[in-house]
């Protein structure tokens, strides 16, 4: 049996190198193989640096196999003779199965015709035939008739005007870098968020203004903690949705290039964001995430409901609530909530004002026309009295565009 691998030899007799000197890990081969004449077992490592292979006796020559990663694709075979350390990184699957054909060998508990392969006769795996980590397709012959290798981690499908997403991307549990950009998708599935590696989706010049409000479930799952850069940009889009709010690590987030009136109330809350362009649109107003100075001040709010306190403690929280987790009309409510200027959520009781914003507190460097103006006005809301009448005598922060 043979596996294709990442492999680092550590001789454990040598002083520990720093680590700029360390040797790194190297596309490899590892079979497990049996002698014909003699029955003994070994372990035979080929490399690009090693073409001629290295053996390792197996009876009674094993110390340790540490398997703590395992499920990472992980581990590492220590030997006795000569004293080095084999750490191995593959997929999970294979190693699972080649440790576990190795943990029968150990233990006597291997048939004579499951490995006949002699020494001489292993050969490494071919490049052609180790499964890819990254995938390019800019035509439609390009299009793989027999599905995505379950390998890939970086997946571009560009310019062959794709109406929707293949189902089979749903099943890349490795995939870390999706770009659909300069297509004609519509909307995405809500399966897109059961992606549990999925850091980066660019959608850039799509069609996603068509889809409804309903067709932005995808916005949750695994992507509120893992997404890192989101690009909407050329969309033809009218809204983006309140949901964005559930992306709590996102870093970097383009909206330019679009039909957008207004942002969702509580962008400013999105803490990790340092990238944020969202020019050529139509904005009427800009949200705000932090206090600022407005004048009149209300008399009082009115009391609000259990469902409006016990919201407000689970977006504060950030509590998960995935999909069947809690009924569709909760779901929906703590979707759509506004955030107020010190950053909690409210529903139904807030307070709401319009604040003229000079430019100069976002941008180092503005450019108006001659009768432009460098105020814009932004779209305030409050969950309570208090902070209204903070923000009404502190001096303005703004952290909405960095």
């Amino acid at each position: 049996m043979k596996i294709s691998c990442s492999v680092c030899v550590v001789n454990r007799v040598m002083p520990a190198l720093p680590a700029h000197l360390r040797k790194k890990a190297s596309k490899s081969t590892l079979a497990l193989c049996r002698h014909p004449k003699n029955f003994e077992y070994c372990l035979i490592l080929f490399s690009a640096q090693n073409k001629n292979s290295t053996k390792y006796s197996i009876n009674g020559n094993i110390d340790k196999v540490l398997t703590k990663f395992v499920n990472e694709g992980k581990c590492t075979i220590q030997l006795k003779k000569p004293e080095h350390d084999i750490c191995i990184q593959a997929d999970s699957i294979q190693l699972k199965g080649f440790l576990h054909l190795l943990k029968r060998v150990l233990n006597g508990y291997v048939l004579s015709k499951e490995l006949t392969l002699s020494s001489l006769s292993v050969t490494p795996i071919k490049p052609k035939d180790i499964a890819p980590t990254k995938l390019t397709i800019t035509a439609r012959s390009e299009y793989p008739s027999k599905g995505f290798p379950r390998t890939l981690e970086y997946l571009y499908i560009n310019s062959i005007k794709r109406c929707g997403l293949d189902v089979g991307i749903l099943q890349l549990m490795k995939l870390k870098v999706l770009n659909l950009s300069d297509n004609q998708i519509e909307y995405l599935p809500e399966e897109l968020s059961n992606l549990p590696n999925l850091k980066e989706l660019n959608m850039a010049h799509n069609q996603l203004g068509k889809g409804t409000i309903k067709q932005w479930s995808w916005i949750g799952g695994y992507l509120s903690k893992n997404l890192v850069l989101l690009d909407l940009s050329y969309n033809e889009l009218t809204f983006v949705p309140e949901q964005l709010i559930k992306l709590q690590n996102l870093f970097s987030l383009h909206l330019s290039h679009n039909k957008l009136q207004k942002l969702p109330c509580g962008l400013g809350n999105l803490r990790s964001l340092r990238i944020f362009s969202a020019s050529n649109n139509k904005f009427l107003s800009l949200p705000e995430g932090v206090p600022f100075r407005e004048h009149g001040i209300p008399k009082a709010l009115n009391v609000g409901s259990l469902k409006e306190y016990a919201g407000k403690k689970v977006l504060w929280a950030r509590l998960p609530y995935p999909k069947g987790s809690i009924p569709l009309t909760l779901i929906e409510f703590l979707d759509y909530a506004k955030y107020c200027v010190c950053g909690k959520a409210c529903f139904s009781l807030f307070l709401r004002n319009t604040h003229s914003m000079p430019l100069n507190y976002i941008s180092e460097t503005i450019s108006v026309g001659a009768t432009d103006t460098i105020y814009a006005p932004v779209d305030c809301y409050y969950c309570s009295l208090k902070c209204y009448n903070t923000s009404f005598h502190n001096r303005p922060r703004y952290a909405i565009v960095r």
